[in-house]
């Protein structure tokens, strides 16, 4: 049977309990969300190095009679006054548990009064307040995020079992965070321990008793190598922590509400990439029953921002995607790169308002996609920054922006304690306050970018103004397809593969493949003669309407122009549509004319005129093509490849 330990005030003072509850401050995201990131990051921070993958099982799991009985008689007695403990206790209990595999559980010494030359793990959990990270490229740490257990328990109560790396220690010991309080004349802080009091200090239970304890109290088994990790179990689980002002969430909702907040914030560790393996996998459990955990690559609104991670995570550029851009940002004061950005194209539409408790990622695109996730290194999504949704009805754009390596301790820094955005103000040194703030503003401006085009005076500082309204007339009459093979995989809604707004390959000019692997282009000659096959590779950004330093609108589409060491002939044409966009009109209006090509602008600068142009075989690289833009036309842009001579 375990022991209860309160701790006292020591001479030189100390931290009440109420102030590690308050360390979380008051985040925007629902608490049952903030428990789900604090948990799983602390999961992820565990990992061991040599296994590939970190499995976590969330688990619902109501006691019996006779089990809540052993807790209250084996493992949680005599409870203190200061505690809603007693109540908790007086009718059958249920817990809430995190259980982490894969990870090296909480091993080193289990007294903060020890040398450690190892890990101090243990301690930093079950004894420390407010521990910096030592994990490199970690998610959090087990500072105060960790309050977010307490505050999801209506006891305040949490059991600890872990199996720790690398001898195997199994250990299991009771913590809670109370009020503040006097008893017979003695100061006590409101933190209390269970264990075996050893010394006049609550050490846990090791051994059979720890694997006993956590046998009768139903958590999870762990056993040898693949046993190793910890399991925390929430005692009394709050079914209000997912909504506001403590309304009661139904049992039935709660599970797969921690089911959408595990895609929203850990979908990056979930997708996997290049044929590797998911970095995280999750297990729901409602005793021993299965519930689904929402898959990224098909979620409604998340899907998009996995194709952009895909591209984020390939650094030879956009794995083929057409509707696909990855851009290193910079700051200008230092001149450094302060990350990385991806952008998929998607059509998106406006959801209905749903029932009950939602993620915050949800609730922000309820309008539609139009976001870029932040994340440090350790790809755990820190908040979705959202940009002006695009002019053009049906489209968007999903986001992900990765702060340079070099810089993410300084990123990690302007994190509060729940981890969830940056606050350049938050950092002391002046430089680093500009460096995130300069990540923050590009990322900003591509946002811009993407939503519609502004130009500023060479130096940045003037912006030339517009009428909204005729922008948005003009923008309509854009047609924002693009033509390019090599498209990794098919979007949805278009014949070939492609959907109303968001471009199609050309009936004629073009070879590609709308699904496989990245295939070259041809072109066919005017007498319908095959084409000549070239090995040049072209990747197309969707296009932008372009608004000049004089008030003249253009059309301009970016490439990526691959030439396999041979020259190569670009061509390009526009071609006039109906109004649906679902034909090619033989003749423009009356009283109008297709528009034609402007200039090309090579990879170092240069500017190329003509519908033509020869590329020499060191070009490689980004391009774009610049068309007259007629507001009373719907068009798409056309580039075929072939081979020069």
């Amino acid at each position: 049977m375990l022991e209860r330990f309160s701790e006292r005030y020591q001479p030189t003072g100390g931290l009440a309990a109420e102030g590690v509850l308050n360390q979380l401050g008051r985040p925007s995201i629902e608490p049952l969300e903030v428990l789900v990131r604090e948990a799983v990051q602390n999961c992820w921070d565990a990992r061991r190095p040599d296994v590939s993958t970190v499995r976590v099982d969330i688990g619902y799991r109501s006691l019996d009679a006779a089990g809540s009985r052993f807790l209250r008689e084996n493992v949680l007695p005599d409870v203190p006054p200061s505690l809603p403990l007693s109540d908790c206790l007086a009718r059958d209990v249920a817990l809430l548990y995190f259980a982490d595999f894969g990870t090296t559980g909480l091993g080193g010494p289990t007294r903060a009064d020890v040398q450690a030359d190892g890990t101090t793990d243990f301690v930093d959990f079950v004894r420390n307040i407010g521990q910096p990270p030592d994990k490199a490229l970690g998610g959090g740490s087990f500072g105060y995020g960790k309050a977010a257990f307490y505050l999801a328990s209506r006891a305040n109560t949490i059991i600890i079992d872990t199996l720790a790396a690398p001898d195997q220690a199994r250990r299991l010991i009771a913590y809670a965070l109370g009020d503040h309080h006097r008893a017979e004349g003695v100061p006590y802080t409101g933190r209390h321990w269970w264990g075996i009091i050893e010394d006049g200090v609550p050490e846990p239970a090791t051994g059979a008793a720890a694997k006993g304890l956590a046998a009768r109290l139903g958590l999870p088994a762990r056993e040898g190598e693949d046993g190793l990790g910890t399991t925390v179990a929430i005692v009394s689980p709050r079914l209000g922590a997912a909504v506001r002002d403590d309304e009661e969430l139904p049992l039935a909702d709660m599970l797969p509400f921690i089911g959408e907040c595990l895609a929203w914030n850990f979908w990056p560790k979930m997708i996997g990439s290049r044929g590797i393996p998911s970095e995280m996998q999750f297990r729901l459990l409602y005793g021993d029953a299965v519930i689904p955990v929402p898959d990224p690559r098909v979620h409604d609104r998340l899907a998009p921002f996995s194709e952009a991670m895909d591209i984020l995570r390939d650094e030879d550029g956009t794995m083929g995607d057409p509707f696909g851009m990855r851009r290193d940002l910079f700051s200008l004061r230092p001149q450094r790169k302060v990350g990385t950005i991806a952008i998929h194209h998607t059509p998106t539409s406006r959801r209905e308002e749903l029932s009950g408790p939602q993620t915050r990622g949800a609730r922000e695109m309820t309008d539609g996609v139009h976001h870029v996730a932040l994340m440090r290194n350790a790809e755990l999504v820190v908040r979705y920054e959202a940009g002006a949704a695009p002019l053009v009805p049906g489209r968007g754009y999903a986001g992900v922006f990765r702060c340079d390596l070099l810089l993410d301790e300084v990123f990690r820094r302007s994190e509060p304690p729940t981890h969830d955005t940056w606050q350049p103000t938050t950092l002391h040194e002046p430089t680093e306050k500009r460096l995130v703030n300069a990540a923050l503003r590009r990322v900003r401006e591509v946002l811009d970018e993407i939503a519609g085009p502004k130009s500023t005076e060479e130096g940045g500082a003037e912006t030339v103004a517009v009428s909204v309204g005729r922008f948005a007339d003009q923008l309509a009459m854009l047609m924002p397809s693009v033509v390019g093979p090599g498209a990794r995989r098919a979007p949805l809604g278009l014949p070939g593969g492609g959907g109303p707004g968001l471009g199609a390959a050309s009936s004629q000019g073009t070879t590609g493949q709308s699904g496989g692997e990245t295939a070259s282009a041809g072109s066919t000659n005017g007498s319908g003669e095959a084409p000549t096959r070239s090995p040049a590779v072209l990747s197309l950004d969707v296009p932008e309407l372009h608004l000049g330093d004089n008030g003249e609108t253009t059309i301009r589409t970016r490439f990526r122009l691959a030439t396999a060491g041979q020259a190569t002939r670009l061509a390009a044409r526009v071609e006039v549509l109906t109004m649906d966009g679902g034909q090619i009109e033989n003749e423009p209006p009356l009283g109008t004319k297709t528009p034609g090509v402007l200039r090309w602008t090579a990879p170092g600068g240069s500017i190329r005129t003509g519908d033509a142009i020869e590329v020499e075989p060191s070009e490689s690289g980004e391009w774009m093509v610049w068309v007259a833009h007629n507001a009373d036309l719907m068009v798409r842009v056309v580039i075929d490849v072939v081979e020069a001579g």
